[in-house]
């Protein structure tokens, strides 16, 4: 019995030695907003931070955007000042990261996008899922009727002109 409970007892601490290890997170986040919202259209700025918590260096080696939808484009200058290396404790953020651009002809709805930051040297990566809602591009004023207003304001002053014409007679 006394064997049995030392065997148990040996192997809870070995799992207590073994678990922190396992259950330790990737000490680097990416934290985007979890939705943004665009107009056909037009463009919007996403924001983001990118924080190493723990050790060691995360190198920033490359960036990839995958948007669900190729109506959707995106311009990734503005991560380019990001830093080449984001040391144990440092943040980098909350700054413009990206802009994301919906195309004019792109259907209301919501669609998804990735955000993938590399680091080529350690072989690790962090990715943050973010929704892309596109609302309809707001529709301008009929040309008609300015045309229809242009053409009531034309009949009034040649009705004017008439009537001045007819009392200097």
């Amino acid at each position: 019995m006394k064997t049995k409970q030392l065997i148990l007892s040996a192997l809870a601490v070995a799992l207590l030695a073994i678990l922190p290890a396992v259950a330790q997170a990737d000490p680097v986040t990416l934290t985007l907003p979890s939705s943004v919202s665009v107009t056909a259209g037009s463009s919007i700025t996403v924001i983001g931070t990118l924080t190493n918590a723990g050790s060691p260096d995360f190198n920033i080696s490359s960036w990839s955007i995958n948007l669900s939808n190729p109506l959707l484009t995106f311009d990734d200058t503005a991560f380019l000042s990001s830093p080449f290396v984001l040391g144990s404790g440092d943040s980098y953020g909350p700054v413009a990261f990206f802009d994301v651009i919906a195309g004019s002809s792109l259907a209301p709805g919501t669609y998804l996008g990735t955000f993938t930051v590399f680091d080529d040297v350690l072989q690790r990566s962090v990715t943050s899922t973010f929704q892309v809602q596109v609302q309809a591009a707001a529709v301008p004023e009929p040309v008609s009727l300015v045309l229809l207003g242009s053409g009531l304001g034309g009949l009034y002053l040649k009705r004017r002109r008439k009537r001045k014409q007819e009392g200097n007679v």
